[in-house]
């Protein structure tokens, strides 16, 4: 996995303008580190998991409702598994569901085989007995996260800390808490703040 959300030749033109290159090794740890504390703070990645020819599993436990919450943002739904048993499970096609940026719903009723149509156009419940098989997170990271990035490294470089009530020999050992004050600041930043924000909503609608 690469341990940049923005590259070096991004930073390197406007409006950073950061006086880096490829060799950079200094550079490359503060990418490094850049990105953990925004994974971190967000609680999810802003890479792709899975491909076409590979897609990935994320299990789920069915409540009996005719929707599921994702607990990663899904690029592509390839396929969704009920399991009735530990070997035993029936495929549905993609076409069955309407797949929304943060749940998905049955929709049609087009079974993948004779033996889905003794299946109930709902998720039964059971635990954890919902796969969904898919391309998980983002094709390229968004642009708030690229420019989220860029900025704590130049805060960084500037005052040796990414927060503002933050000491900077906590940077090294950054701890991935969501540290939020009494004003409910998070690095003491509001346009960081405010973009952290944005994208953890994700964490209230994770699921198992």
């Amino acid at each position: 996995m690469s341990n940049e959300y923005i590259t070096t030749t991004e930073l390197a033109a406007g409006p950073y303008n950061l006086e880096v290159d490829d060799d950079d090794k200094s550079i490359g740890v503060l990418q490094d580190l850049t990105k953990t504390i925004i994974d971190n703070l967000c609680g999810q990645v802003f890479s792709k998991e899975g491909t076409t020819s590979a897609y990935v599993e994320k299990k789920i436990s069915g409540t009996g409702k005719d929707t599921i919450f994702l607990p990663k943002r899904l690029i592509t739904l390839e396929k969704i598994r009920i399991y009735s048993s530990s070997t035993g499970y029936v495929d549905y096609l993609p076409t069955n569901f309407e797949t929304k940026a943060k749940f998905i719903s049955w929709n049609l009723f087009t079974p993948a085989s004779e033996s889905a149509r003794f299946i109930q156009e709902a998720f039964p419940v059971g635990s954890y007995n919902i796969g969904i098989f898919g391309i998980w997170g983002y094709a390229t990271p968004p642009e708030p996260i690229k420019y989220l990035q860029a900025r704590l490294i130049q805060k960084i470089l500037k005052d040796n800390q990414f927060a503002e009530t933050m000491e900077s020999e906590k940077i090294g050992n950054y701890s991935g808490k969501l540290l939020v004050d009494a004003k409910g600041m998070i690095t003491g930043n509001y346009e960081f703040d405010n973009i952290i924000r944005q994208y953890s909503s994700w964490v209230g609608y994770g699921i198992g």
